[in-house]
């Protein structure tokens, strides 16, 4: 009996911290108001072991390259962030993708484990992604935060911008 309790209490726990994890797949990214998709979206392909892989697609936004994005299994505290809550945290190279040059600079976005909710075309609820710009010598200079949802953007979103905006102009 002991073995038995034993066996489905593990059962539980390891269901419970995969549904904290964020599954492979494509997911899109929308605006805090929830009517404006942004044309990159991720693509996770690893997320095993605390590591998440996989690229940020850029292909929609006329950009040639995708960006490479990796980090881990995250959580973040409702302590005054837009968005909180067990996902991923990834470093996204989507600067040096759109100028095919090295930027000097970051993208970091913090994704959560659960889609945003959404009904008749309108979001509500917690939003499902943040990220933060920063650059090589520490200087924070933006960020930005919306609704997530599962799968690419639609073909129409391709004049769109992208999530990390405009990078700033390099110092001459």
């Amino acid at each position: 009996m002991k073995l038995k309790s034993l066996m489905v209490i593990t059962l539980v726990v390891l269901g419970c911290s995969f549904a904290l994890a964020q599954a492979p797949g494509s997911y899109s990214f929308w605006s805090s108001a929830g009517t404006e998709q942004y044309c990159n979206y991720n693509v996770i392909t690893q997320n095993s072991g605390g590591v998440a892989a996989g690229l940020d697609n850029t292909s929609v936004c006329g950009i040639a390259y995708n960006s490479a994005i990796v980090g881990f299994a995250a959580s973040t505290k409702n302590d005054g962030q837009p968005a909180y809550g067990a996902g991923i945290v990834v470093g996204d190279s989507i600067y040096d993708a759109s100028c095919e040059c090295f930027s000097g600079l970051q993208w970091t976005v913090w994704q959560s484990a659960k889609l945003s909710k959404e009904k008749d075309g309108r979001f509500s609820g917690k939003y499902g992604w943040m990220g933060v710009a920063g650059s090589f010598g520490g200087t924070y200079f933006g960020d930005n935060y919306g609704y997530i949802s599962a799968g690419a953007p639609k073909a129409e979103v391709a004049s769109q911008k992208t999530t990390s905006g405009k990078a700033p102009q390099a110092r001459k």
